[in-house]
């Protein structure tokens, strides 16, 4: 009898402890609710545009602003096929940026290989962004 006392006691304490979570879990969802709806009346509507519909011509603009600030001089900028950008240098090398990874990333890369080639003499052909690691043509 005493043994069952003991089980009926914890079993008491697991149904309050998981009542408890429970509980704990649902005020913190609303909550959570509550901030986001504060936050979006008070400050404003916020608008989400896919990466499908962005402005192809902001991307180049920034990529060329970040070019002019880096000293890179370029001929032309245009969009590839695949999303990607493409810049032909004023020697007539061509460096394919990923607009899916950080351009001023890209850009220090960019200058790094670009400082390398000029101190072992060699001429860039194409320099490729587009994956894990960039992939130089001479």
């Amino acid at each position: 009898m005493f043994i069952r006392k003991r089980q009926l006691k914890k079993e008491k304490i697991k149904s309050r402890t998981k009542t408890a979570f429970i509980i704990i879990f649902f005020l913190s969802a609303a909550l959570i609710l509550i901030e986001y709806l504060f936050l979006n009346f008070s400050f404003g509507r916020t608008t989400y545009i896919s990466p499908v519909s962005k402005n192809q011509t902001s991307n180049t603009i920034a990529l060329e602003k970040e070019l002019e600030k880096s000293n890179i001089l370029f001929k032309t900028i245009s969009n590839g096929s695949d999303g990607s950008l493409v810049v032909e240098l004023m020697d007539g090398s061509n460096i394919i940026f990923s607009q899916k990874k950080d351009i001023k990333n890209q850009i220090s890369s960019l200058q790094l290989v670009l400082s390398r080639l000029t101190i072992e003499g060699k001429k860039l052909k194409s320099l490729d962004f587009r994956f894990n690691n960039p992939v130089v043509s001479y």
